[in-house]
């Protein structure tokens, strides 16, 4: 079961955070920065320390109850996934959160990496692959999105029956934004 993920920019700042476990304890909003702030400095002194010359810092770290697994791309950019030890195949998982990343992120012209990822689309896309791996524990499993508040902007909850995702936002051409279309 996959219980959080997490992305840090290359500066180790916190851009997005998602848990997927409702029995994990809520952090505090600083307390996610402090979490992410930390792995970022632990990160480079362990690429540091390390006796294997280039080595990337940390990939796993492992207790009795979850690993953290740790996903840095060339830019920096780090994905930290918190699953259960038992979870498999967190390698191809971690491959895809990447992609998800880069098809909803990184392509999304509005997007600047270093800034907080609010982006529906991709916390769809991720709950979607969350959920095909097998990762998801929550208690209501006929409400696929009921992760988050139900506030504007965020997933609203439907019916399992009714479709396999939400409906998709309006065109953004077509939204009044000054596109000059």
């Amino acid at each position: 079961m996959i219980f959080s993920i997490y992305i840090i920019n290359k500066a180790g700042g916190l851009v997005y955070n998602k848990d997927y476990s409702e029995g994990l304890s809520k952090l505090t909003s600083n307390e996610y920065l402090v979490l992410a702030g930390t792995f970022h400095g632990v990160h480079a002194i362990t690429s540091k320390i390390s006796p294997v010359p280039g080595s990337s810092g940390i990939e796993m770290l492992e207790t009795d109850t979850f690993r953290i697994h740790c996903f840095q791309t060339l830019t920096g950019t780090k994905f930290l996934l918190v699953a259960d030890p038992q979870q498999p195949s967190i390698d191809h998982t971690m491959k895809k959160i990447y992609e998800t990343y880069s098809d909803y992120c990184v392509k999304n012209p509005f997007q600047n990496p270093e800034m907080p990822i609010r982006s529906e689309q991709f916390d769809v896309h991720l709950l979607k692959l969350v959920k095909s791996v097998g990762g998801l524990a929550l208690s209501n499993s006929n409400n696929p999105y009921i992760i988050g508040n139900t506030g504007a902007g965020s997933l609203q909850s439907q019916s399992a029956a009714s479709s396999s995702l939400p409906p998709t936002l309006p065109n953004i051409a077509s939204s009044g934004l000054g596109l000059g279309v």
